[in-house]
């Protein structure tokens, strides 16, 4: 599992189990399901705060590489040509057309790790990055699909008597995971060369197989990873300063029904 070193994965694993068609739902469910164990609060609690100092440890490392201050250009382009290449909604935002644009910037421009243009447009006093945060238009915005995969493979992985005969398939959370991953262009750009070999969202969600290679995977977790601290990172430079504790707590939530506080 990713970062196994700074993060408790065991506190959040040895809290789940697998249960096929589980009868005490209707409609019956497949999934990971709490034990209900008498240690599952604290347990769970420790897990989410691994993450979240992992996530700020980064994310402190990656700010220091880069100037304290940016000046940002009130003139010209916002951005150099070999960035425009990266992706058509950048050639959209010279001043920031709409926000879901500017949103898509923001998202290209984690992926490819330019820091220092996010940096400067931190900076920029026509550039409002700071409302982008919550930004929603039905769906979420990209980062948050980021740590429903990161967690949900890292469980996976120590599970590996689903992985024969692709068993964590018939999983809800898997299910919901892929579409909520691959559904709109501005957040399937870190996920969809991953499930289909394509940088599009064109692929067949039925053929996506993420465990056909375990060193792609591993990238991919490892990529996931970078992307929530460098988000951090440019977060806290807009003034956001992100609960990742309460993160972890809403996605072991809504993906296996999973309280942090203690109950199930």
């Amino acid at each position: 599992m990713h970062q196994s070193h700074n993060i408790a994965w065991d506190s959040l694993t040895s809290n789940l189990t697998f249960i096929a068609e589980n009868p005490a739902l209707t409609p019956r469910r497949t999934d990971f399901f709490p034990r209900g164990l008498p240690s599952q609060a604290n347990s769970l609690n420790h897990f989410a705060r691994t993450v979240a100092t992992t996530i700020r440890t980064f994310s402190d490392t990656e700010r220091a590489k880069y100037p304290t201050k940016f000046d940002a250009p009130v003139e010209g382009k916002l951005f150099p040509d070999s960035i425009l290449k990266l992706n058509r909604a950048l050639d959209r935002v010279g001043g920031a057309n709409t926000v879901v644009d500017l949103a898509d910037v923001v998202k290209v421009l984690l992926a490819e790790n330019q820091l220092d243009q996010l940096l400067m447009l931190a900076h920029h006093p026509s550039i409002p990055l700071v409302h982008l945060h919550r930004l929603s238009g039905g769906h979420g915005f990209g980062w948050e699909r980021v740590i429903d995969a990161y967690i949900f493979f890292n469980v996976l992985l120590s599970k590996p008597e689903l992985h024969a005969d692709g068993w964590y398939k018939s999983m809800q959370s898997y299910k919901y995971m892929l579409i909520n991953s691959t559904d709109y262009d501005a957040w399937t750009f870190p996920h969809c060369k991953f499930f289909f070999g394509v940088v599009d969202s064109g692929g067949n969600r039925e053929s996506a197989d993420p465990l056909a290679d375990f060193n792609k995977l591993h990238e991919h977790l490892k990529m996931c990873f970078q992307l929530l601290y460098r988000y951090d990172m440019l977060a806290r430079e807009c003034g956001v300063d992100l609960d990742w504790e309460s993160e972890v707590a809403a996605t072991v939530g809504w993906m296996w029904k999973v309280k942090l506080g203690g109950s199930t």
